[in-house]
């Protein structure tokens, strides 16, 4: 089972909740309204998947911060950008940032499952818990 932390204001993420609980191996853990919130929820609860929308309160620079943040995590957190609205900002917040990211528009369903399906089989993968 793979864990996600949504992070978006209340209205986006109960629209999110449902598509990424659609399938049996993806579950919401927790959602937090902006950076600050989630980045100290994803330092406890190490989800595997943190879904970024680009219009959660902090958009900008916090939000880069709490890429790098999840990303930094022991193990890192992967990671999808939700492009809900203002593209410019999250744009020039996804040229900050180093590492792995999936972007998925708005309404795309198909490019969102397909992102969390990607970190998923990564993630399985790269699993050091796994036998040799």
């Amino acid at each position: 089972m793979m864990t996600v932390l949504i992070v978006a204001d209340d209205d986006v993420a109960a629209s999110l909740r449902p598509l990424v609980q659609d399938g049996p191996h993806f579950r919401v853990i927790s959602h937090a309204g902006g950076p600050v919130q989630a980045l100290a929820q994803a330092r406890a609860l190490l989800p595997d998947i943190v879904l970024i929308d680009s219009a959660a309160p902090g958009a900008g620079q916090g939000l880069a911060t709490l890429f790098q943040g999840v990303r930094g995590l022991q193990p890192p957190s992967g990671v999808i950008w939700h492009l809900s609205s203002n593209p410019p900002v999250a744009a020039a917040c996804l040229e900050e940032v180093d590492g792995c990211v999936h972007v998925v528009r708005r309404g795309d369903q198909a490019a969102l499952r397909a992102a969390l399906v990607d970190i998923g089989r990564r993630r399985a993968s790269c699993d050091p818990d796994q036998p040799a």
